[in-house]
């Protein structure tokens, strides 16, 4: 990790009052970051000092130890850490990755007891990039932060999958009425159904809110399932209902941990939930004047969001499906309303 230039007072004062994570024999060469920054790391690496409190995002990419430039991909883990904090973790070299398992007390006494002596192995937190940070994740909390992560802890850019089915074996393919491994495809349709069905590892997908799929009340009138799909007030209602009924605001944090995942992560199923979830906030003229603090802050969220989003992402995913010009334009014309709307009922909201 590279020096970072900082007062050496403040440098202190951290040292004692941050957070720190020891990752233990973390392979050299690694791609290793917290929050928004990314390095390689060194072979006297042992970890971050001088965190400050609060929910941080560390990630890391195994990379080819016979040929340096090539990565695996992106997994990280959010740690909520609190003043003085010290987590203790391990790489493991079998799965290559770090063993989330909790270090017991006598281990972090002991290494608690040792910090001074480890000091020179442990890289500074970067201040520089900490309002950024901010910005990106200010209402994500701890609960939200632990109901949506992963039970086993781990973000993966790419999901673990496991076959529906066994087919491992010709008969267990008899038995499904496939054909066998070596049987030619006629066609293009024929190879695709020949695909085993998969699905996730129990444990390792992100717990997003799962997204209304009937977007009006049981026994609408045709008219009203027509102003339910204009309007996505009830779908959006019917989410804080499900998961946020007690602080609205948890929309937002989930909006950020998706932004997050996805952004930092590289996590492509939380881009797609991002979507559907910004597109449900921007759609829903009437909550807004139930919701005025909800969309006040989804102003400010989105701001610093779409500040963050890199140039070439427009090109390569906008241009394929016009999503964010045409939800942002909607979400604009809503600003317009918003400034418009009374604030008779906006108390307590």
């Amino acid at each position: 990790m590279a020096e970072m230039q900082i007062d050496p007072d403040l440098a202190k004062r951290l040292f004692f009052e941050g957070a720190t994570v020891v990752i233990l024999n973390m392979p050299e060469g690694t791609e290793f970051g917290i929050d928004y920054n990314t390095w390689h790391v060194g072979p006297r690496f042992r970890g971050v000092k001088m965190i400050p409190p609060g929910i941080h995002f560390f990630h890391y990419s195994s990379v080819n130890r016979c040929n340096t430039k090539e990565t695996g991909p992106r997994t990280g883990f959010f740690l909520s850490l609190h003043q003085r904090d010290l987590r203790v973790l391990h790489w493991n070299s079998s799965n290559e990755e770090v063993d989330l398992t909790p270090a017991s007390e006598e281990d972090i006494e002991i290494m608690r007891s040792n910090l001074q002596e480890m000091d020179k192995f442990l890289g500074p937190y970067p201040y520089e990039s900490l309002k950024k940070w901010i910005s990106l994740t200010n209402f994500i909390s701890e609960p939200v932060m632990k109901k949506l992560q992963p039970e086993s802890g781990q973000i993966c850019a790419f999901s673990e999958v496991l076959p529906v089915l066994a087919g491992k074996h010709t008969k267990d393919r008899a038995e499904q009425n496939l054909p066998r491994y070596d049987t030619e495809c006629k066609s293009y349709a024929e190879g695709l159904a020949r695909l085993p069905k998969m699905k996730l590892k129990a444990g390792t997908e992100i717990r997003f809110t799962e997204m209304p799929k009937q977007m009006y009340p049981d026994g609408a009138t045709p008219e009203e399932i027509t102003r339910h799909s204009m309007d996505l007030s009830y779908a959006l209602e019917t989410v804080i209902n499900k998961q946020c009924s007690s602080q609205p605001q948890d929309v937002l944090a989930e909006l950020q941990f998706a932004f997050i995942c996805f952004l930092i992560g590289n996590v492509y199923d939380a881009f797609e939930h991002w979507k559907k979830l910004l597109n449900v906030l921007c759609r829903s003229e009437n909550a807004i004047g139930k919701h005025r603090v909800l969309y006040t802050n989804l102003i400010s969220v989105l701001y610093h969001q779409l500040n963050e989003i890199p140039a070439d992402f427009f090109v390569d995913i906008v241009s394929q499906d016009n999503f964010l010009t045409s939800t942002l334009q909607v979400s604009y014309q809503l600003c317009m309303l918003f400034r418009k709307q009374p604030y008779e009922n906006s108390h307590g909201k």
